[in-house]
């Protein structure tokens, strides 16, 4: 049987938590590599479920699909940030990667001297 001690839970859960995040944004991002821009579906606007007829993101995942697949003046149409919004999570994941690489490098040098 499988005995797990919140201690031990705790250490492994430490560990897997520096790669949620860019795991998350790299995630999305090859999501919205693979979608389709031109079709419509559901929206996932919290001020569309609640019935506001204006929604501040609306386009934005188009535009980042957009971009992704090389369509540049379609994705600047669909929302003026979908390119802003590629650059800050490419840019996030690349600084995670670097954070983690030298905290890895770090802790090598502690264990091996």
């Amino acid at each position: 049987m499988l005995y797990l001690t919140k201690k031990k839970l705790f250490k492994t859960l430490k560990k897997r938590k520096p790669h949620v995040e860019w795991v998350t944004f790299s995630g999305a991002l090859v999501a919205f590599a693979f979608m389709n821009p031109d079709v419509q579906s559901t929206s996932f606007c919290f001020f569309d479920w609640i019935g506001f007829p204006f929604c501040p993101g609306e386009g934005l995942g188009h535009s980042i699909a957009f971009l992704l697949d090389g369509h540049i003046t379609e994705s600047f149409e669909a929302h003026l940030l979908g390119p802003f919004a590629v650059g800050v999570l490419s840019a996030r994941i690349i600084y995670l990667w670097q954070s983690l690489w030298k905290n890895h490098n770090q802790q090598m040098e502690i264990t091996h001297g």
